[in-house]
């Protein structure tokens, strides 16, 4: 499958689990942000601009199926996708000693984009006239430490699909470099 093929359907199925499974996981009504962690992930294949593409395509997924217009959710995953890998290449660079340093970076970098998307979004609301409280900044530290938590878990889903998917690559070169050397 190529790059922007794979990019579209992985925005796509990042939106439907913004939209549809995180209903069903909410903790005090409020759901993890699917879209940044899998965002996050997807820079860690695609880079700067597969993560500014990405960003951008899960926004405007994300904003037509909720009815929103397409205005600050656009902004702010455009630039979480531009971000992230910045993030992530000064994260490494900071943690190279760490031996799991990978899910650390991961996590940092969620909960970092998190809550500026967060902060954005209370911005936002206040521009609006909607009423701000306690409840708001609650809602803040609950999306912020249950999407950094929801993080790893799927980083090592995603670990495990791509070793899956590099040792049947592997097997498939070792039997086609066999059917090449018994063929002479």
């Amino acid at each position: 499958m190529s790059r922007a093929i794979k990019l579209f359907v992985l925005s796509m199925l990042a939106c439907l689990l913004q939209t549809e499974l995180s209903r069903y996981i909410r903790i005090f009504t409020v759901a993890p942000d699917f879209i940044i962690i899998l965002l996050t992930l997807m820079t860690d294949e695609y880079g700067v601009f597969g993560g500014f593409v990405a960003g951008a395509l899960m926004a405007l997924f994300y904003d037509s199926t909720t009815g929103y217009a397409p205005a600050i959710n656009l902004v702010v995953y455009t630039f979480i996708g531009y971000m992230a890998p910045f993030l992530r290449q000064n994260l490494n660079s900071a943690f190279r000693k760490f031996k799991h340093k990978r899910f650390l970076e991961f996590m940092i970098i969620v909960f970092s984009l998190t809550m500026i998307r967060e902060i954005i979004y209370i911005g936002y609301l206040f521009l609006v006239g909607a009423e701000q409280g306690f409840s708001t900044i609650f809602r803040l530290f609950v999306c912020v430490i249950y999407s950094t938590a929801l993080v790893v878990p799927i980083a090592i889903l995603v670990d495990l699909h791509r070793s899956r998917v590099n040792r049947n690559r592997a097997l498939r070169e070792k039997e086609s470099e066999l059917k090449r050397s018994n063929a002479e």
